[in-house]
């Protein structure tokens, strides 16, 4: 296939899934409580371990049932069809559609990783990923070379964690993603050692999609509703500089020194941010060098050896690439999230790339990311 534009950053909710899936593939103890659809007086609902997670077909990565009026963003999806004719996301002729309509000929899928942090059982996670990622690879066989799905990656155990990597490989998923932010222990702990290994032997490359800063909370419900927008504003507003704690903990974990072979991704965590932390990595590691015995290199050289990152839009970007690497920066859509830019790409591309050469646009908008997850 002739490839113009690749998304490096795509997604499909659990929201979107078919209401069935997780019944009908549990293992038998596990059946009455995997995630369900069933009818309520509200519509129909998604539930998992007896309890209510929110509207089926949702506003987006979440449960929240979609209306107009939310945003201008949102609207522009409900003018565009989206919420028309059934799910988008997890039906492979209509997201083509919406594929088209953005210019956009193949996608780098994100999943389900979400509601894996929602249940008590860390056994439902693994169940629940397991299922998810097998689905996955089906739904990309349904029209090969379009989609790169990512394996859902359990984050309580590195050995469950490291074979569930290998299992996806072998269905053919190109990539992982994982759940940094909630894991067992912090990534730069050595006994994550087995997983980082495992996605070097098997050429899957592990993103850390952000999931937000841990910003202050409310202090109650009253709190809540009063001060709803100035807390959800402070939040999504730092939700991609989340991804500086990622950064510094995979590199100086020393896991891309011991495994050469890895790759990381710091999913939707965008850009302009990194020569700041890169440079402070840099300086720390120059002051303590003596200290680091298994790190001969400098962070930011792990960095453009090894690591990626992606954005959907960002003012200034052009200015940051021959600091942050024009090989390291992945383009990508978030479609379908409300804050995403579908569909209306082709608009924020040729804004924020204004001026950059045609030969490091074709690297940030389709070849960084054919190459890593084998489009290309």
């Amino acid at each position: 296939m002739d490839y113009k534009l690749i998304s490096g950053d795509s997604h499909i909710d659990m929201t979107w899934m078919p209401g069935n899936v997780f019944v009908e593939n549990a293992p038998a103890q596990h059946r009455d409580a995997v995630p369900r659809v069933v009818e309520t007086d509200a519509g129909p609902h998604w539930r998992a371990e007896g309890r209510d997670l929110g509207v089926y077909g949702g506003l987006g990565f979440g449960f929240s049932k979609p209306a107009r009026g939310h945003s201008k963003h949102v609207d522009m999806m409900y003018d565009a069809g989206f919420y028309e004719g059934g799910p988008h996301p997890t039906t492979p002729d209509l997201r083509l559609k919406d594929m088209e309509v953005d210019g956009i000929d193949a996608e780098v899928i994100y999943g389900i990783l979400g509601v894996g942090l929602r249940f008590e059982s860390a056994e439902m996670t693994r169940v629940v990923y397991e299922i998810y990622n097998t689905w996955a690879a089906d739904f990309c066989n349904s029209k090969r070379g379009r989609w790169a799905a990512l394996a859902c990656i359990p984050c309580h155990d590195p050995a469950v964690a490291a074979a569930e990597l290998r299992r996806s490989a072998k269905l053919g998923l190109k990539g992982a993603d994982f759940a940094v932010a909630a894991a067992v222990k912090p990534i730069w702990h050595r006994d994550w050692d087995p997983l980082w290994q495992a996605a070097a032997e098997c050429d899957m490359p592990i993103s850390f999609h952000t999931t937000g800063p841990n910003v202050r909370e409310p202090n109650d419900e009253a709190m809540a509703l009063e001060y709803d927008i100035e807390h959800r504003m402070t939040k999504i507003s730092l939700f991609q500089v989340a991804g500086a704690e990622y950064l510094a903990s995979i590199i100086f974990s020393g896991a891309c020194e011991r495994f050469p072979g890895l790759r990381f991704v710091l999913g939707e965590c965008g850009v302009t941010w990194l020569p700041h932390v890169l440079n402070r990595m840099d300086e720390e590691y120059e002051d303590r060098r003596d200290h680091m015995k298994g790190m001969p290199n400098r962070p930011s050289e792990y960095w453009s050896r090894q690591g990626y990152t992606t954005y959907q839009h960002e003012l200034g970007l052009p200015a940051f690439l021959p600091i942050v690497g024009e090989d390291n920066v992945i383009w990508g859509s978030d479609y379908p999230h409300p804050d995403g830019i579908w569909p209306e790409s082709a608009k924020w591309i040729e804004e924020d790339l204004a001026g950059v050469a045609p030969e490091a646009r074709r690297k940030i908008t389709r070849d960084n990311t054919g190459k890593l997850y084998g489009f290309l």
